[in-house]
Parts: structure tokens; sequence; C-alpha cells
């Protein structure tokens, strides 16, 4: 049994009717104005869905298909058929086209901001790379070198220790300098191991939150979670997530070991992450560059967020609102995606010029999209109007004319009054009698521009002759 909601198990027919609903809407053979404006409706509805260009051709090719089969049926000319599925084109295609080209627009845009979005994460794994490179260099530098020279020292303490000529005190002060200095070399590879990692001692450069809270506690680091499930909200900037997390655990490592650290998140829409640990008894000696906590602070601002830190003489507390990512539709034509670059990444000196110059062709893509919709919809009006005026001018029955025809005069007397075509369709009349609507004036603008003269043959005379408005026929 399928227990998804009942507007999910329908989704999938949505394509499909409104198909069906356009196709109907252009064969009907006399619309009206609610009519038009549902059709308008429909049209653009489709030319905005996600495969509108089939989806409108199906149902023009739909529409064709049943306009010619009741005109068989009926047994009507097939030169009305096409004439009706000509403006029934120009009624759907317009709306359709507008709704097809907004969401041409819309895609060039998106597919722009993906590829910048793209670009700037390639320049950024390329400046990690290059950072990662340097820190590898300068790290085996320090193990290397200075590591050795410490050991020498140490060998060569460690002889003296032994010189039988020291005295006593000289020789536990030399003892003491060994073992201070043991524990200088040791400290040495614990800030090696954390320069090749860019982390606190013992704290992977991880960008899982799993694998992240895991290695913590490997290190050491007693760490309680709550509010943190496996799967985060659909729209969380976990890359965020996992700077603040990371951020909150290298500070309760570093400078309160062996404290137990709480990890609190809580909220779907901005995340709240709560990191504590209660301030070590006896704090580790030594000053840190305190650029950490500054550059997270910038980097959650930069993504809409916030990060408060401090202590009240007990506990340190680090709070940070993690905003939700920023969908790709949402990008304005002035904003930049954030797609959670570190603040000391550095990009390459042509990418501020290389962004805009790809946003700046997005949008001039974009309105190169609409202006060519523009340029379709005007000829294809303009083609209608020329075939309407073309119409009319075969189908003229001037006043002069007209006003010689009498009910009751003879078919064949009033022949040669009226011109060689009518107007199409022709209008619906019982059985026996037939009408033909002819065109009043070819001046657009004329007052009597849309009104036709109908004359009515009833075995053989003229049973009506007379003047309609469009509403009217």
């Amino acid at each position: 049994m399928d227990d998804r909601p009942l507007p999910v198990r329908l989704r999938p027919l949505a394509g499909p009717v409104a198909v069906v609903v356009l196709a109907g809407l252009l064969a009907l053979p006399q619309p009206r104005p609610w009519t038009f404006l549902l059709l308008a409706v429909v049209a653009c509805a489709v030319g905005l869905s996600d495969d509108g260009a089939r989806r409108g051709a199906a149902a023009f090719l739909l529409a064709t298909a049943t306009v010619m089969l009741l005109t068989l049926a009926q047994g009507n000319d097939p030169a009305v058929a096409a004439r009706e599925m000509l403006f029934a084109s120009v009624r759907g295609g317009v709306p359709w086209l507008v709704g097809y080209a907004w969401r041409l627009r819309t895609q060039v845009r998106r597919q722009a901001v993906e590829r910048l979005a793209q670009e700037r994460h390639a320049r950024r794994d390329s400046a990690r790379r290059r950072r990662d490179a340097e820190r590898l260099a300068l790290a085996e530098s320090l193990h290397d070198h200075l590591g050795h020279d410490l050991s020498l020292v140490a060998l060569q303490l460690g002889r003296l220790e032994l010189d039988p000529d020291l005295t006593g005190p000289a020789r536990d002060r030399v003892a003491a300098a060994r073992r201070q200095l043991a524990r200088a070399v040791d400290g040495l590879g614990t800030s090696v191991d954390s320069l090749r990692s860019g982390a606190a001692p013992g704290l992977a450069r991880s960008d899982d939150v799993v694998a992240l809270l895991t290695e913590a506690r490997r290190a050491g680091a007693a760490v309680s979670v709550t509010g943190l499930s496996h799967e985060l909200p659909g729209t969380a900037d976990r890359a965020s997530l996992v700077r603040v997390l990371r951020e909150g655990l290298t500070n309760a490592v570093r400078h309160a070991p062996g404290q137990p650290v709480t990890v609190a998140v809580a909220g779907e829409g901005p995340l709240v992450v709560t990191v504590r640990n209660p301030l070590a008894p006896h704090p580790p000696t030594g000053r840190t560059s305190g650029t950490g906590l500054a550059s997270l602070t910038g980097h959650l601002e930069r993504a809409g967020g916030t990060l408060h830190a401090g202590d009240d003489g007990e506990t340190f507390t680090l709070r940070a609102t993690v905003a939700t990512r920023r969908p790709a539709e949402a990008f304005t034509d002035d904003s930049r995606p954030d797609d959670g670059a570190d603040d000391d990444d550095h990009e390459d000196d042509d990418g501020p010029e290389r962004e805009a110059a790809l946003l700046s062709g997005a949008r001039r893509r974009g309105r190169v999209v609409l202006l060519a919709a523009t340029v379709v919809i005007v000829a294809a009006l303009g083609a209608v109007e020329a075939f309407t005026l073309v119409e009319a001018h075969r189908a003229l029955l001037p006043e002069q004319d007209f006003a010689r025809i009498e009910i009751g005069d003879a078919r064949d007397d009033v022949t040669h009054l009226l011109p060689e075509h009518e107007l199409l369709p022709p209008p619906a009349a019982e059985a026996g009698t037939t009408c033909h609507d002819y065109a009043i004036t070819t001046a657009r603008f004329d007052d009597a521009s849309g009104d036709v003269h109908r004359v009515c043959f009833t075995d053989g005379v003229v049973a009506f002759a007379g003047r309609l408005a469009p509403a009217d026929r």
C-alpha cells in the first residue's frame, strides 16, 4: 500500500492532465471571454513547467487532431478547421511562449549561479590544497630540523648529567633541564601533528559531523550531544555547522583539556548550536592567535548567522546561529552565492571579475530570451492581423450593395452583389437554410470593424438580411 500523501501520488498525473485541458481549450470552436482567461492561465502554466516544450507541442497536436476529426465528422470544409487552429494556436501560443521564455530566463540565470558556485568551489579547493601543502612543508621542516637539533641538545645534556666531575646540585639542574627539554620535544611533536591536520591535538580536520565528534572523543574529550540526528534538515548549511562544532571542540581541547563538553543543536530553520565546557582549574600556559573565533564570526555573519562566545567565570559557552542555505533561485542580479568557502581561502586575482562577467552574461542572455519571445509574439500577432485583413478584403460586402438586397429576393438576382468568398466559420442555420457572413469594412479602427452583413437563403430566396455585431454571431 502506498503511504505517500495524496498530492504526492497525484503529482505525476499533473503533466498529462494539463496537456489534455490545454488541448480541450484550444479545440473549443467559439471561445468565450472566460475561456480566453482560462486558456491563458493553463497555457502559461504549461510553458512554466519542467517539460513545457514537449507538453505544449503535445497539446497543440492533440487539439489539431480533435478539430480535424470533428470537422470531417460534421462534413465541414477542412479550411475552416485550419483557420480555427491558426487562431487557437495564437490564443494559446502567446501565453505559453510567455511562460516558456520566463522559465528559460530563470534557467539561464540558475545555470550561471551553479557554474559560479562550482568555479568558486574549485578555487577554494585549490587554495586549500596550496595552504595544506605549505602547512605540511612547515611541519616537516620543524620536525626534521628543530626536532633534530633539540634531540641533540637533549643527548648532550644526558651525557653531561653522567659527568662525574659535576656536583650534586649541578647534576640535579642538568637533569631538570633535560626533562624540560624532553617535554618541549614532545610538545613540538604535538604541535607538528596539529599543524599537519589544522586542528587541535588529536582532533581531525573532518567535514563530517559524526566523524568530527568521533575523533574528538578518541582524542580524550568527553563529548555529550543532544538534538543532533543523522538526518539534518534539507536546507541546513552543513559546512557552517561542521565549522562551528570544530571551533568549539578545538577550543575545549586546547584550553580545557579533560573537561566534559556538551553540544546541543536545536531548530530546523536556522540551527542554534551551543557548545559548553567548564573552565580548566589550571589552564594551559601559552597564548594562541585568537583568530579562530573572529574568522568564524565573519563566516557566519556573511552566511546570515551569528556567533556569541564567552565565559561566566565557571563555564565557557559558544552559541552560534547557523542560517539555512539559500536556493539558487533566490539569487538576484546583484547577489553572490556563498558556497561556504573559508575566510582565509585565497581566490585567483581575476575571481571577482570572472564572477561579475558570468552573472552579467547570464542577465544578458535572459534579456535576449525575453526579447526573442517578444519578437515572436509580435510577429504572430502581425501574421494574424494580416490574415484577418486579407480575409476581410476577400469577403467585403459594401454598404451600398448590401442595401440593394431585400427579403424575398431570389438568390440568382442577388448573387452578383455578393463577394465570391465569405467569412469563416459559416454561421449555423436550421435545416433548409444557409447563412453567409460578409465583412462590412476592412478598416481596423472603423466603428464598424468586426460587424458583419449576414444573408440567409431558404428555398432559393432571401430569408434574412441584417447587420450583426461580433457578440451576436
